[in-house]
């Protein structure tokens, strides 16, 4: 484990603590993707384990803040494996030169909390509460298999451009490409051979345009 994210070990157990049983505590080693949770409390609420990977916005945030010095996204939403609404927030860990080695990530669970919540609503009509509408708005999704999440992130981009793959110019598949890049897909194991099933391209032709974008 990266000396700089052990520092944050006792941190995630106090915040455990603070926090109790309804947030999950996550901390991710950025130096390793393939296996980036290192250490996890109450695990119950992702249903991630230690040995998982990055989600989205992780990988995108690497992406696109490596060498800037935002630190934490804090209250967003977030969505579960199962589907699961959750409160989040994400602090970035950065080593003595500014580069992004881990993340320390709290996710709330106020399923119980929104059910009181409506109950108390349906006696004020008129009552909305800017938080609870909110809960529309995903901004991560917690599911980490490597597989589903590109998919998921060619789908969204090819929807974003409206482009039909097999009917692609050079510089909309330069553009669908770069997004993909940006968004820190490139860096999930098996991502380019995703990538080209579908966009119907070969694997080499995926990496000569990686290879042109990064140049």
């Amino acid at each position: 484990m990266n000396q700089h994210i052990k520092r944050f070990i006792t941190i995630a157990d106090f915040l455990g603590e603070v926090l109790g049983s309804n947030t999950e505590i996550i901390l991710h080693d950025l130096t390793n993707y393939e296996e980036s949770i290192v250490y996890i409390i109450n695990g119950h609420i992702s249903n991630r384990k230690i040995g998982g990977r990055p989600t989205d916005l992780i990988l995108e945030f690497i992406a696109a803040e490596s060498e800037g010095n935002k630190q934490f996204i804090s209250n967003y939403n977030s969505k579960s494996i199962e589907g699961k609404l959750l409160y989040s927030s994400t602090y970035f860990i950065r080593d003595d030169d500014n580069k992004i080695v881990g993340a320390l990530g709290l996710n709330s669970d106020y399923h119980e909390v929104k059910k009181s919540l409506s109950f108390l609503t349906s006696l004020l009509p008129n009552y909305v509460d800017d938080k609870v509408l909110s809960l529309n708005n995903i901004k991560e999704n917690l599911n980490t298999d490597p597989q589903e999440l590109t998919l998921n992130k060619i789908d969204a981009i090819l929807n974003e451009f409206d482009i039909v793959p097999n009917r692609m110019t050079t510089d909309e598949k330069t553009e669908v490409i770069t997004a993909l890049n940006d968004c820190g897909v490139f860096n999930i194991r098996g991502s380019v051979q995703e990538v080209a099933s579908k966009l119907q391209m070969s694997e080499p032709s995926i990496y000569r345009y990686i290879k042109k974008i990064k140049s």
